[in-house]
């Protein structure tokens, strides 16, 4: 079959290997769409980072691997013990793979399990024409919903995750720092749920983007200071909360600097920089800061609001076929030409 193979800093190859079977407990599944995520591009210049380059305690896999986390597929075939599934279901992939029975699986918190092992970077992901998961990864899709949107189940489940650690009640107010896929998301989910969004990003594609979709009011950093502009519009205060889905320094310091006294800062980006934080920072304004470590119980809630509509693609989304994937997709993303981008696996060019 065909697959984007990881072998190291700049060297993602679409080649043919071996068409994988499932064990017992696995899943095989015919990949649809696969979505490029920020993980992947600070894998692909910069890594290896989350690939191993000796076995992963869990899973075995080190490097070269076959990329791919955030996927939409349907079922090929089942593996002994595996009877709740059929050829043919339409499924998306949680990407975790835990160990099932240390103190963070037996609480429900898997995501912080300590042999965590993630589809597509030390397991073979979904950036292939098939790929096998464990069965406790995969996520049925109810009837009507599309492969397109069954692709983004996963970071949507992030920015689900990220909406919730912000603690916001209708009628309050949020400030999302960079309007990436995870950013639009995490707009999304609380618009829907009644809160006031105002969206921080440089480019004026993604502000238009976010415009479309509901934001209260966008803000260019560059030419303004986006915390006295946050503050301009929250009456002196600051937001109730604010996200830092951007990773650079700059964002960091206005989502905590436009937050009001007592609000959450939640922390969704990764940092490739360090970030100094004066003590000062801290102590004076109260602001609580926390972070978000991928997701965790919330493919099912995210599942059913796409069921009802409150996550429409339009305008951010578009797709490329695999042979694309580095210059179509990595390279014009590492440009910031594009929102959110999903390989055809199944197209050529």
């Amino acid at each position: 079959m065909r697959a984007a193979v990881f072998h190291g800093p700049r060297d993602l190859r679409v080649e043919s290997v071996a068409e994988p079977e499932p064990g017992p407990g696995d899943v095989k599944l015919r990949v649809f769409y696969k979505g490029i995520c920020g993980s992947d591009l600070h894998e692909y210049y910069d890594g290896p980072m989350t690939t191993r380059t000796t076995p992963h305690p869990l899973t075995g896999v080190q490097n070269p691997v076959i990329l791919g986390h955030e996927l939409s597929a349907e079922v090929v075939s089942c593996g002994n013990g595996v009877e709740d599934l059929s050829p043919g279901d339409l499924v998306t992939v949680e990407p975790l793979e835990t160990c099932g029975h240390c103190l963070w699986c037996g609480t429900g918190q898997y995501n912080h399990c300590p042999n965590l092992g993630l589809h597509g970077y030390n397991r073979n992901g979904g950036l292939a024409e098939y790929t096998v998961v464990r069965r406790s990864m995969v996520h049925r899709l109810p009837p009507g919903m599309t492969p397109m949107q069954g692709a983004l189940i996963e970071p949507l489940a992030i920015a689900w995750h990220t909406a919730n650690r912000c603690r916001l009640e209708a009628g309050q107010s949020v400030a999302i720092h960079g309007a990436g896929p995870i950013g639009i998301g995490v707009c999304l989910t609380l618009k829907a749920r009644g809160v006031e969004v105002i969206v921080v990003d440089p480019s004026p594609l993604r502000r238009a983007v976010l415009q479309r979709l509901g934001a209260r009011a966008t803000i260019d950093p560059t030419d303004c200071d986006p915390i006295a502009a946050i503050r301009d519009l929250t009456g002196g205060r600051g937001a109730h909360a604010s996200v830092d889905a951007a990773g650079v320094p700059a964002a960091f310091n206005a989502m905590l600097h436009g937050t009001r006294v007592d609000g959450t800062a939640v922390v969704v980006a990764i940092h490739h920089v360090p970030v100094v934080i004066p003590p000062f920072d801290l102590l004076m304004p109260e602001v609580n800061v926390t972070g978000v470590a991928m997701s965790a119980n919330a493919f099912p809630s995210v599942i059913d609001a796409m069921a009802r509509g409150i996550y429409p693609l339009d305008g951010w989304v578009e797709t490329i076929p695999l042979d694309a994937v580095v210059e179509d997709g990595i390279e014009r993303l590492r440009r910031q030409e594009g929102l959110k981008i999903l390989v055809d696996v199944r197209t050529s060019k």
